[in-house]
């Protein structure tokens, strides 16, 4: 069986799901999730992203979530994630990391033994730019072909 690690920062939808189901065809796929509960986060450079992206009233928001809240907010997204995955037929497990999930993502490859890595995020428009996002940083780390996509969307970054 192929496996697929995918790293995201909020839930799948189903555009995301049917391209991760439809990527290998009729080959088996096993995926699983990772999502931060708390990622470390440069406040500047997501203010910028969201003012690149036109959501000034988002860029200075700095309203961060409780430990807690972001603990449930991951746990809900891997739990949304997984059931949309196996609704389109692909065997799918999931947990929740801590604050940075470069270092997670690395360590659950070796674990798992994955045979690929997709992140799945919205855009980071500033970080992609610097070649700071997590795709970027983790191709420079792992030894496996690294897909990035835009959530939502058909957009391929790098």
């Amino acid at each position: 069986m192929y496996t697929i690690l995918l790293l995201t920062e909020e839930p799948l939808n189903e555009h995301d799901v049917s391209r991760v189901a439809s990527l290998h065809g009729d080959e088996p796929i096993d995926v699983h999730l990772l999502v931060p509960a708390d990622a470390d986060h440069n406040r500047l450079i997501e203010a910028l992203d969201e003012v690149a992206l036109g959501r000034l009233r988002e860029a200075l928001d700095d309203d961060e979530p409780t430990p807690q809240e972001a603990e449930q907010e991951a746990m809900h997204a891997v739990n949304a994630s997984r059931e949309l995955l196996k609704a389109a037929g692909v065997e799918a497990a999931g947990s929740v990391t801590g604050h940075d999930p470069v270092a997670a993502t690395i360590e659950a490859a070796a674990h798992y033994d994955a045979d690929e890595l997709i992140v799945v995020t919205p855009p980071h428009l500033v970080a992609e730019a610097l070649h700071r996002d997590w795709a970027s940083r983790l191709r420079d780390e792992l030894d496996l072909p690294v897909l990035h996509f835009v959530s939502g969307t058909d957009r391929v970054i790098g």
